[in-house]
């Protein structure tokens, strides 16, 4: 009985740090121009419409625009405080998880708008990770446990805080 309540707390935590990652990775990865767009990329929309980009409704979102954009620079609390808990792990740490992430495991799919039957596809293993980050396989694999595990503890400090 001990042992599954420590599995389950294991699991708790590391949930809790990969949300942290992700809270990030949702900074990390934001641009001024993203703001006020939601759905489809331009490229998506050249293929879905063969070429040509659809006619504009008439509609002006551009309250809605103003709306999102001030999510760039007014965070929650808790993208603040991943930001903040994430600059005490190491970059090398940091860079692994964000991988880890944002890509390991899922297949990268690339279409070219002007021949959409031709499909690229890339799968993230921890080889293809590795390679990005420029370090091996094992090296990478360790920067993520190890990265988990400081991000465990600080949120468990965190915690008893």
């Amino acid at each position: 009985m001990a042992n599954q309540k420590r599995d389950n707390q294991a699991k708790t935590a590391r949930q809790q740090a990969q949300v942290v990652v992700d809270l990030f990775l949702d900074v990390l990865l934001s641009r001024d121009r993203d703001a006020g767009w939601q759905g489809d990329s331009l490229i998506g929309k050249l293929v879905d419409f063969k070429g040509e980009l659809p006619k504009s409704s008439g509609f002006s979102g551009f309250s809605k625009v103003y709306e999102q954009s001030k999510w760039l620079r007014e965070w929650s609390d808790s993208h603040k405080m991943a930001c903040i808990v994430m600059r005490n792990i190491s970059d090398r740490q940091c860079e692994a998880l964000c991988m880890d992430r944002a890509y390991r495991g899922r297949t990268k799919v690339a279409v070219d708008p002007f021949t959409p039957d031709d499909r690229v596809e890339i799968f993230w293993s921890d080889e293809a990770c590795a390679q990005q980050l420029r370090c091996s396989v094992k090296a990478f694999q360790d920067r993520v446990y190890t990265g988990y595990t400081r991000l465990e503890e600080l949120l468990a400090e965190k915690i008893a805080a």
